[in-house]
């Protein structure tokens, strides 16, 4: 049967069965017994089938001809936010001139996408045939709609990016045996926004009216865009004083548009549509750039912009309110420094860049506003903990792992005199799996590009499924979300489009969100970033995997939206917008195994014969180094013993290993080596799985999602830290108060509010001295004594006007400073600013020079070795005396002591140091660091000789044998180009100029006799304990965990978090570099 009878028999829907390598069709024969036939066009088979399947013979020679071409079907709908035009099995000429055809009818501004339909053909079977059609969930040309805000940009973003695309790589196909036949329809969807200019009512935010650089008109009658041009044409004038110039402005668009100007036209003309403004560049002769600004963020979009030569005018869209740009550079808040080109929103910034660091790649910036510190939030924990949401936390519950096996390749390829370099590692097999599905895939090839294209294939459909799961999980808050942010009717409308089958489900509509108008920095697009993010975990990736396939990473995965983090020689995440790839090793200590990590956190195999394992939980053994091409995988017997010795990591296979290795495979029917790594790989990610789960549980005890709160321990164990730092603070004390009566005489002021308002008023002056009972005359919010003087009838709900059970009593500081924020919310800002002088703060702009103070004098700690060898009764020590004694101690948990002591609180500030500070510093009426010059008396250096007291970094210029020595001179001459190079070293001495002590050091310096020579300044703080309830969970966690066997990993783990979190506190950001990927030569 051919492939054309096969497609023809499909469309008139008569069934057919496979019937070897071809097809066959069931009807009943001329002795009245079913039979099956296989060559349909025959004349007295089709008789059959017209009999059988009630056809005619028109339509069967019309569908089994070769030449058949089905009708060109057009379909319309229109809809309140958008409207489709659908085109089938039209000729492949035709796509582009009906595609302009219908976007040039368009008046007014909007988006388009365009869904493509298509039929594949089956590379193994060419009667398999299958026709997709144009749908907006798989088949879309561009990944988010084009915002079309001139006639230029159809050609410009819309056919001239199709033309140069290969639109074979933009289609989904059912699997790699398939192959684009041709494409046969699209789908065209134009999303309808609403951006005319012309609303003189619009509220225009203050930040915007008081920016200098922009002129709101006044009194605009919906005419704003004429006033933009008025006034463009004549600068000199005063703007709001050119209501003649607009109507001659006016009177001359009416001309070139062919209409008759009347005076009733002017007063009553529409907003005009941002796509009109083509007709408005031709009438005036002016190349029209629209601008928009997110008030939050201060960001400047151009969403128009034009390339016709004439006189160039900028105008900010606001509210659909047109406003003039005076400066487009200086409201962009571009400040461009002359040296290095870098850009600048901020002029403090470029000042303080051209001052000081124009070479360097790092700026600093400080908060305008003395802060309390606190580690950025969980988007999802800070989002529902503002909605109703209930039952559902903010765990992304589902992620993806993966582990690479490798052949070594003989190389032994010369690097130098003494580096040889034997194998080269190439990837040849990767087993995933997901926490979901729980499906095990392993893919193999001797080609790395192409193992990795179907790792990453498979990788997002995995990816699919969770993203699938996170938005059925956090639909009922993503649609609360739509409802209560966006603009009125957004959830109506897509539940619309999901009713008329434009989308299959709220998932469809997640994935193409902007379709729709959503606010790019809103709550719905934070939520999307986190949920579509799928984790992918390896084992030791960062270092290893990573590495091994980085060299075709970047062609697969694009570099387009990548984000890293990396800390030399290893990748510690590398995130997309679908997924980021996180290694595990990041969260465990340094040099602990995958076996190990296996064992800790699943107890490891427990079988009694370890040969016949099949648990799962045991190691696997693998002849790595036997296997030195591709081919030797299809070996059939298994290698000989000897074959999985490894000289890379010195170990030989003993005879109980080979012996699990021969069950494994005859247990499992291996058939050849491939067998034998397929069983391999699988080993390590199915445990993975399970052992990363019980993991993440342990980090649910302090509410933190392990594999979105941080890519690695330290950052974890901040927040951690920080965590109980907070919840341990001081509650403000509820101090009696004295008894009064709500003044009567306000009440008239809250009529007031109300009336001018359009609020409901309906207060007594009873139920407010009720609420003043209850409250026991103590302010709501901040629990301070009221007065009649000081108390106020506070609002619940800002929106609703003064109403009985709409009523708190606060004072009146917090009732005007409380504003729109919630109740909790805002009791939780009193209760930290009671408790700021034992909350760590941020350094401010104002201080910001104790940022550099401080920096400069992290000296680091000493490490001195005495001897490297010592032996009893054999080594000599000081003074040629016999060793008889060594004895090693170890200052157990010195991270957290360190912790647990008094911290510089409060806000930081610097004072001029004063005669009688040290003395106040000796009593402890003072308490942060001394910058001062200090020094060893003559008679203490023999005391101080073994370990000088002070210790700094300075510069050691090795090329000085004076500062160096005689003996390491010579030595560093004879490494010649190799030597060491002057650079910072930690040094101990016996003084210190102009350095910056902790007073707790300094007290100790003054009480072992050393002396301060001249003071400086002064930073001050308040002393308190900040972290000792961190150092006392911790350690509590580690007494238990040595006691009690169930909870050993809990403890092993608090030994972790407390170490990271001391080597977080001293991390230093500024030596963070950004890094760019390109793939394209001609981009980098």
């Amino acid at each position: 049967m051919l492939a054309h009878e096969v497609e023809g028999l499909r469309r008139l829907n008569i069934p057919y069965i496979k019937w070897g390598k071809n097809y066959r069709v069931k009807v009943r024969g001329r002795t009245g017994k079913m039979v099956y036939i296989g060559n349909p066009s025959q004349p007295k088979n089709m008789k059959l089938i017209v009999k059988q399947y009630k056809k005619s013979i028109d339509d069967l020679k019309k569908h089994f001809s070769p030449d058949y071409k089905e009708d060109p079907k057009y379909r319309f709908y229109n809809g309140k936010h958008m409207e489709s035009h659908l085109y089938e099995h039209i000729p492949a000429g035709d796509f582009y001139d009906k595609l302009e055809l219908v976007l040039e009818s368009q008046k007014k501004a909007h988006k388009v996408n365009i869904a493509l339909g298509y039929k594949l053909i089956n590379i193994a079977d060419e009667s398999d045939i299958r026709y997709w059609y144009p749908n907006v969930g798989n088949t879309m040309v561009f990944d988010s709609p084009v915002v079309i805000n001139t006639k230029s940009d159809i050609r410009k973003k819309v056919i001239t990016p199709i033309r140069s695309m290969e639109l074979a790589n933009k289609l989904p196909y059912p699997s790699s045996g398939f192959k684009l036949l041709s494409i046969v329809g699209f789908k065209l969807f134009i999303y309808f926004r609403n951006h005319a200019l012309g609303d003189s009512e619009a509220v225009i935010p203050k930040t915007i009216l008081n920016n200098k650089h922009v002129i709101n008109f006044p009194k605009t009658n919906n005419k704003c865009v004429f006033h933009c041009i008025a006034f463009h044409s004549n600068r000199g004038k005063d703007p709001r004083k050119i209501q003649s110039l607009v109507k001659e402005t006016f009177k001359r668009y009416c001309s070139f548009k062919g209409i008759s100007y009347t005076l009733s036209l002017f007063r009553n003309f529409k907003p005009i549509d941002i796509l009109q403004f083509d007709e408005l560049e031709e009438c005036f002769k002016l190349s029209i750039h629209v601008y928009t600004k997110d008030v939050e963020t201060g960001n400047v979009e151009c969403i128009r912009s034009s390339e016709n030569g004439y006189d160039r005018i900028n105008i900010l869209s606001c509210e659909n309110h047109a406003l003039y740009i005076k400066n487009i550079e200086m409201f962009q808040n571009k400040y461009q420094c002359q040296k290095c080109d870098m850009i600048f929103k901020e002029s403090d910034k470029l000042r303080n860049h051209a001052k000081n660091r124009c070479d360097e790649v790092n700026i600093e910036s400080f908060p305008k506003e003395p802060t309390m510190y606190i580690p950025p939030k969980n988007t999802l924990k800070k989002i529902l903990q503002r909605s109703s949401i209930k039952n559902v936390d903010h765990y992304i519950d589902h992620f993806i792992v993966y582990d690479f096996e490798a052949i070594l390749k003989s190389t032994a390829i010369h690097h130098g005199d003494n580096t040889t370099y034997d194998n080269e590692h190439i990837p040849v097999s990767v087993s995933i799996t997901d926490s979901l599905t729980k499906h095990v895939e392993c893919f193999i090839s001797d080609d790395p590009h192409e193992l990795l294209k179907r790792m990453f294939d498979y990788i997002s459909i995995a990816s699919k499924a969770i993203q699938r799961y996170n938005v059925s999980k956090y639909a009922a808050l993503l649609r609360a979300i739509l409802k209560r942010e966006e603009e009125k009717g957004t959830l109506e409308a897509i539940d619309d489009l999901i009713e008329q089958g434009e989308y299959k489900s709220f998932f469809d509509v997640h994935v193409n969100i902007n379709n729709f108008d959503i606010r790019k920095n809103g709550s719905y697009n934070k939520i999307k970033r986190v949920i579509d993010q799928v984790p992918v975990l390896g084992y030791n990736s960062g270092k290893y995997d990573i590495n091994l396939i980085k060299k075709d990473l970047f062609s697969i995965i694009g570099t387009d939206n990548i984000k890293s983090v990396i800390r030399n020689p290893s990748y510690m995440c590398i995130a997309t917008d679908d997924f980021k790839m996180l290694d595990i090793m990041n969260y465990v200590p340094m040099g602990t195994s995958l076996d190990s990590y296996l064992t800790t956190y699943l107890g490891g195999c427990k079988c009694e014969d370890k040969i016949r394992c099949t648990c799962g939980l045991a190691k696997g053994i693998f002849p790595y180094e036997y296997i030195t091409s591709f081919e030797v995988l299809k070996e059939t017997k298994l290698p000989p013993k000897e074959a999985f010795n490894s000289k890379l990591r010195g170990t030989i296979a003993t005879q109980e290993e080979y012996e699990r290795v021969k069950f494994v495979w005859g247990h499992y029917g291996m058939k050849n080596i491939k067998d034998l790594l397929i069983w391999y790989n699988n080993l390590d990610v199915v445990p993975f799985v399970k052992a990363i789960q019980s993991q993440r549980e342990l980090f649910k005890r302090f509410n933190l999602d392990m594999l979105t709160d941080g890519v690695s321990l330290p950052g974890l164990s901040e927040k951690v830290m920080y965590q109980t730092c907070y919840k341990n603070l001081k509650k403000q004390p509820r101090i009696a108060a004295q008894g009064f009566g709500f003044p009567e005489k306000r009440m008239k002021g809250y009529k007031t509010q109300d009336a001018e308002a359009k609020r409901e008023f309906d207060m007594t002056i009873g139920h407010l001295n009720t609420l003043l009972d209850q409250q026991k005359y103590l302010c709501a919010l901040c629990y301070c004594p009221l007065t009649a003087e000081t108390a106020s009838a506070d609002r619940i709900n800002n929106a609703k006007g003064h109403i009985n059970g709409n009523i708190m009593i606060s004072c009146i500081e917090c009732n005007v400073a409380r504003k729109d924020m919630s109740i909790a919310a805002f009791r939780k800002k009193k209760l930290l600013d009671f408790n700021s002088d034992q909350l760590v703060y941020s350094i401010d702009l104002k201080e910001k020079d104790i940022y550099s103070k401080m920096k400069l004098n992290i000296a680091g700690g000493p490490s001195i070795i005495f001897n490297r060898y010592a032996k009893r009764n054999e080594t000599l020590i000081r003074g040629g005396k016999l060793v008889k004694k060594i004895i090693g101690y170890d200052a157990n948990a010195l991270y957290l002591w360190a912790l647990g002591n008094e911290m510089p609180c409060g806000r930081l500030t610097t004072i001029e140091a004063y005669d009688g500070i040290i003395d106040d510093i000796v009593n402890e009426k003072i308490f942060g660091f001394l910058e001062c010059d200090i020094s060893t008396p003559d008679h203490l250096k023999d005391y101080f000789s073994e370990m000088t007291p002070i210790f700094k970094n300075i510069e050691i210029d090795c090329t000085d044998k004076n500062i160096i020595g005689s003996h390491m001179y010579e030595y560093n001459q004879t490494r010649g180009k190799n030597g060491a190079k002057p650079a910072r070293k930690l040094i101990g001495s016996y003084f210190g100029e102009k350095i910056l002590i902790y007073t707790p050091l300094l007290k100790w310096y003054l009480s072992h006799g050393i002396k301060i020579d001249k003071t400086y300044s002064f930073i001050k703080a308040n002393a308190h304990k900040a972290f000792k309830p961190f150092m006392e969970e911790v350690s509590q966690a580690r007494r238990e965990g040595n006691a009690d066997e169930g909870k050993k990993m809990v403890g092993m783990m608090m030994k972790l978090v407390g170490n990271s979190a001391f080597g977080r506190s001293g991390m230093d950001m500024s030596k963070h570099k950004q890094v760019k990927y390109e793939s394209d030569e001609a981009a980098i």
